[in-house]
C-alpha cells in the first residue's frame, strides 16, 4: 500500500490509484453538493426552454429530478447515463452562459465524488466505455472565469485517473498555470486541485515531468519559501513525492532543478509536520535506484548532518510520527553505506553533470590541488561542461563554476592556454560586467588566475 495525501488533510492509506474524496469550494465555503444546488438556481432555465435547442422540457424535468435527489439518478443505469450525457451536452452548447458552465461542471465533481461508485460514474463520460469525451473540458480550460477553470480541470482530471485518454492537453494547461504562478499566485491556486488528482495516476506522471513540470514545482516552492501557505507547501511537496515514485520517476529533472536541497530546506523549516513527511518520504523515493547524482548531492549538501541531528534529537519521535523517523533513520543508513564509496572527484564530477554546483569540500584549493589533472580526461569533457555552467541563470552555480575555473587554471600544466582555446576566458570577462555583485567577484578574481602567473603573490 502506497501513502499517498489527503486532498486537505493528513495522509492516508490508499491504492497505487487512489480514489478521489470530496473537494471544498471557494463558493460561499460551500461544499461541492451545497454548491452544485446554488449554482442550479442562477442559471436561467427559461431562457434555454424558450430557445428550444439546447434543453427540452423532458431534459430540464431530468434535471430537477437529479437535483433533488442524485442517488436517484446515479441508481438507475439509464437515467445516470441519461444524465451524463445532458451535462456534457450543456457543458458543450451553453459556453456564453457562465452560471450554466458554473454548474455543469460543478455538478459533474458531486457525481464523481462518490469513492465507492467512482470507476462506474467515470464511465458514464465516455462514448461506448472506453473513449473519454474531453472536448468541453478543454474548452473550459480557456474560460475567462476561474471558478469554470479549476472546477473542469478537476472533473477533467478525475475522468482521466479513471479511464485512458489523452492527458497531454490537460499538461500543458497545468504547467502553463504553474508557469504563470510564480507571477500570478491565484493561478497556482486554480491549477493544484487538480494537478494532485492527475498525479495519483502513475501513467499521467511521465508527461508532466516531460514538460518541465518538476522544475516548476520546486520554483513555486522556492519563491514560497518556508512561511509560505502551509497547504500549499504541502500539496506542492505531496506533487513532488507522486514524480519520485517507482521506475518511472525522472531522476535527471529532480537533479537538474535543485529538487533535493529544496526538499531538504523543508524538512529543516518544517513549516507543518504533514510537509516534512511528504519532503522525507520524497527524499527516500529518489534514492531508490541507487543513482550516484543523488546521492553525491545529499552527501554533499548537508543532509547527512540534519539526519543526524534529527535522530539525537529525537525531535521525530516528540512529534509522535513514527513514518518519519523510519523514513530519516532509512535514509540516513543509505547515506552514510555510500559515504565511503564516493571520492571527492566523484562529487564533483556529478555536480558538473547535474548542473546543480554548491559550496562545498570539493570548491577548495586542496581539492584542486589534488584533482586539477583528472580533469583532461576524455578531450576535458568536464571542463568544457563547467565553462557551459557559467551562462547559468543561477548565481551560486555561476560563482562556483568561475572559481573551479579559476582554482583549476592555477593547477593545471598550461591550464591558462586550455581554458583560452576553450572561450572560457572571454565568458568569464563578460561576466565582469554582471549585475550579481558577487558573480562581478568571481569573474574577476577568476580572470586574474587565468592572466596571472603567480596568482598566490597577488591574493
Amino acid at each position: 500500500m502506497a501513502r499517498f495525501g489527503g486532498r486537505y488533510g493528513e495522509l492516508d492509506e490508499v491504492a497505487e490509484n487512489p480514489q478521489p474524496s470530496d473537494r471544498n469550494f471557494d463558493l460561499s465555503s460551500m461544499a461541492t453538493q451545497d454548491a452544485s444546488k446554488h449554482l442550479f438556481g442562477l442559471v436561467d432555465w427559461d431562457e434555454f426552454l424558450r430557445a428550444g435547442v439546447f434543453l427540452s422540457q423532458a431534459e430540464f424535468q431530468l434535471l430537477e429530478r437529479a437535483q433533488d435527489n442524485i442517488d436517484y439518478a446515479m441508481g438507475n443505469p439509464t437515467t445516470a447515463k441519461s444524465l451524463a450525457t445532458l451535462l456534457l451536452k450543456l457543458a458543450d452548447k451553453c459556453t456564453s452562459s457562465i452560471p450554466a458552465q458554473q454548474y455543469v461542471f460543478t455538478r459533474i465533481e458531486e457525481i464523481l465524488s462518490s469513492e465507492t461508485e467512482f470507476k462506474t460514474r467515470a464511465g458514464l463520460f465516455t462514448i461506448d466505455g472506453t473513449r473519454l469525451q474531453d472536448g468541453p473540458f478543454l474548452r473550459a480550460l480557456r474560460s475567462t472565469d476561474t471558478f469554470i477553470q479549476e472546477s473542469a480541470s478537476v472533473g477533467l482530471a478525475l475522468l482521466l485517473t479513471a479511464n485512458s485518454g489523452e492527458v497531454n492537453s490537460l499538461v500543458t494547461w497545468l504547467c502553463d498555470m504553474l508557469q504563470l504562478g510564480l507571477e500570478k499566485p491565484q493561478a497556482i491556486e486554480i491549477a493544484l486541485p487538480s494537478l494532485t488528482i492527475l498525479l495519483r495516476k502513475d501513467t499521467c506522471r511521465p508527461p508532466f515531468a516531460a514538460k518541465g513540470g518538476i522544475s516548476l514545482i520546486v520554483q513555486i516552492l522556492n519563491k514560497l519559501g518556508r512561511n509560505g501557505n502551509a497547504q500549499q507547501l504541502y500539496e506542492l511537496t505531496f506533487c513532488l513525492w507522486t514524480l519520485s515514485l517507482g521506475e518511472s520517476a525522472d531522476i535527471n529533472a529532480f537533479l537538474h532543478c535543485g529538487s533535493i536541497s529544496t526538499l531538504t530546506e523543508l524538512v529543516a523549516a518544517a513549516p507543518s509536520r504533514k510537509v516534512v513527511r511528504m519532503a522525507m518520504s520524497a527524499l527516500l523515493n529518489l534514492t531508490a535506484g541507487s543513482n550516484e547524482g543523488v546521492l553525491t548531492e545529499m552527501l554533499t549538501g548537508g543532509l547527512t548532518k540534519m539526519l543526524e541531528n534529527m535522530i539525537h534529537s529525537n525531535a521525530h519521535k516528540q512529534a509522535g510520527d513514527p513514518e518519519v523517523e523510519s523514513d530519516v533513520r532509512n535514509l540516513f543508513e543509505i547515506l552514510m553505506k555510500n559515504y565511503r564509496d564516493f571520492s571527492t572527484y566523484d562529487r564533483w564530477v556529478s555536480e558538473v553533470k547535474t548542473g546543480n554546483l554548491r559550496w562545498g569540500i570539493v570548491h577548495t584549493e586542496k581539492f584542486w590541488r589534488e584533482n586539477a589533472k583528472l580533469v583532461e580526461h576524455n578531450d576535458f569533457e568536464l571542463l568544457k561542461e563547467l565553462i557551459r555552467l557559467l551562462s547559468s541563470d543561477s548565481p551560486t552555480i555561476v560563482s562556483v563554476a568561475l572559481y573551479d575555473l579559476g582554482e583549476w587554471t592555477r593547477f593545471y600544466p598550461n591550464g591558462r592556454g586550455v581554458v583560452k582555446s576553450l572561450g572560457g576566458k572571454d565568458q568569464a570577462m563578460e561576466l565582469i560586467g554582471h549585475r550579481d555583485p558577487t558573480i562581478q567577484m568571481h569573474a574577476l578574481q577568476c580572470i586574474s588566475k587565468v592572466m596571472v602567473t603567480n596568482w598566490e603573490f597577488m591574493k
